[in-house]
């Protein structure tokens, strides 16, 4: 199996960016940040996170995404690519703010093209239509809501692919706190592919599915996974449990990974963890699924 690493690691690029006191962004090099991962035993892909180019300006200039490439030459990794998902809200009912969220993922895939992403990540639906899908409303009218907003983010997605140009196949369209077979409707409609979140499904956010029913049922269309280990959260318990290692969760790590190496997965898994914490779920899986290293 293919593992891989969400490269940028923001604790550890504030800490290196803040080491003398004062903030200094020159410290930040995205190619070295991207290096150290990939020499990481058993990580073979790079995830890049497309938002560190509003965070830290200029940290995707073309001369980065050349060093990207010439990495990725050196080092035999492959590339996904996360596009934004702060501030994006591709479901908006607000034209010049969709509009808006629709340039910027436009322009990370120009920007990012030439190091020839296997897979382009994809929020559909943000903040706003999370919100909306948890509203204390008949669930009828919260289902015409969540259907409303959908055809919002399926325009957005027209739009994206029209400016782009890419293989729709490319686009992942990951699960998070929306209603996923409303959002599985348009990513059959527009011949896209599925990024399974394990932990935003073992956290609920997505949907009550079994992680095995959520595979079976969404396997003919899934190009990539984020891993990271999760559960439903206790009534003692704010926020979402995700984004552990694995083995600290609910995850059947033995069984949903042997699922995956019995259906001859090819695509990436890409923890979204520490390096410390993808070092401990390695660790985990050496222990109790090894055909999956093998």
């Amino acid at each position: 199996m293919r593992f891989g690493h969400t490269s940028l690691e923001f604790g550890k690029i504030v800490k290196q960016i803040f080491s003398g006191g004062a903030p200094d962004i020159s410290k930040f090099n995205i190619v070295d940040q991207v290096r150290s991962s990939i020499e990481m035993e058993h990580i073979s892909v790079a995830e890049i996170t497309a938002e560190i180019q509003y965070i830290i300006p200029n940290s995707l200039s073309e001369k980065a995404v050349e060093g990207l490439v010439d990495l990725k030459d050196e080092l035999g990794h492959a590339y996904t690519v996360h596009l934004p998902l702060w501030s994006i809200e591709l479901a908006t009912f607000n034209e010049p703010v969709r509009n808006g969220c629709v340039e910027s993922i436009v322009a990370m895939i120009k920007k990012l093209e030439p190091i020839e992403p296997e897979a382009w990540v994809l929020h559909s639906t943000g903040p706003l239509a999370a919100e909306f899908s948890q509203l204390n409303y008949p669930k009828s009218s919260v289902d015409l809501i969540c259907m409303l907003m959908t055809g919002f983010s399926a325009t957005s997605i027209e739009e994206i692919l029209s400016q782009t140009e890419i293989d729709p196949a490319k686009i992942a369209v990951e699960n998070i706190q929306f209603p996923f077979d409303i959002t599985r409707d348009v990513i059959d409609e527009y011949g896209l592919s599925i990024c399974f979140d394990t932990g935003h499904l073992l956290s609920q956010q997505s949907g009550d599915e079994s992680m095995l029913e959520f595979w079976k049922k969404h396997r003919d269309r899934i190009a990539e996974l984020h891993l990271h280990d999760g559960r439903a959260s206790k009534p003692e318990e704010r926020g979402w449990v995700d984004h552990n290692a694995l083995g600290t969760g609910d995850m059947p790590v033995r069984e949903f990974l042997m699922e995956l190496v019995k259906d001859d997965f090819k695509g990436p898994l890409i923890f979204e963890l520490s390096s410390d914490e993808v070092v401990q779920s390695l660790n985990h899986i050496e222990q109790v699924v090894p055909e999956a290293l093998e």
